[in-house]
């Protein structure tokens, strides 16, 4: 499909641009929370001179909870490691999922509920750690309330995806009621000149 058709596509269809930002967001919440797991604790990331999750403010509890219950550092990086890459991995299904549902034709959107429904699945994943983590070690923190924030989003998205487009849902009903009006003038028509056929032989059997 040509970039002009897609852009031309997505304006015609005013729902699929509200499934563009949507899942845009929550891609583009749950790529931050992975890189807070991943850089957070090791005191932040330079990049094009900036200075970025260099406050270990949202991953603090998160560290005083696994050191209450007794994980050595290693263990503490390999949890972070794991909960970061699943938000990753929710984050690149909530991309090919969009650009199935919002890009593609009918066929190409029956696929993107599976990878919506992955999605949600690593965000569970990675929020019953925290969860988890955060309760046993008696620490709570702001970042349980965005990772359980990403997973609602995520189920949400799965309705959203499963849910027949209403544009396209009208435009097939139309399209369908005009063949039935095609089929039943053709059926007339072949009718009235089937009986002028007859009537015609007819016609001719009697003279």
């Amino acid at each position: 499909m040509l970039p002009f058709q897609i852009v031309d596509g997505l304006l015609m269809k005013p729902g699929r641009l509200f499934y563009a930002s949507m899942m845009s967001f929550w891609m583009v919440m749950l790529s931050m929370l992975a890189l807070v797991f991943t850089y957070a604790p090791q005191g932040g990331v330079q990049l094009a001179g900036l200075a970025l999750f260099a406050s270990p403010g949202l991953i603090d509890p998160m560290l005083v909870a696994m050191t209450a219950i007794g994980f050595s550092a290693s263990a503490q990086s390999v949890l972070l490691g794991l909960v970061g890459g699943f938000n990753l991995g929710a984050a690149g299904l909530v991309l090919f999922s969009m650009l199935f549902w919002v890009f593609g034709q009918e066929a190409e959107q029956r696929d993107a509920r599976p990878l919506a429904e992955g999605a949600a699945a690593c965000g569970a994943v990675a929020a019953a750690a925290v969860v988890m983590i955060s309760f046993a070690g008696g620490a709570a923190g702001f970042l349980l309330l965005l990772q359980l924030l990403a997973l609602g989003g995520l189920g949400l998205m799965v309705l959203a995806v499963g849910r027949p487009d209403p544009v396209e849902v009208s435009g097939h009903d139309e399209a369908a009621a005009g063949i039935d009006d095609v089929i039943a003038d053709h059926v007339a028509t072949h009718a009235a000149f089937s009986a002028q056929i007859a009537s015609l032989s007819r016609r001719e059997f009697q003279t």
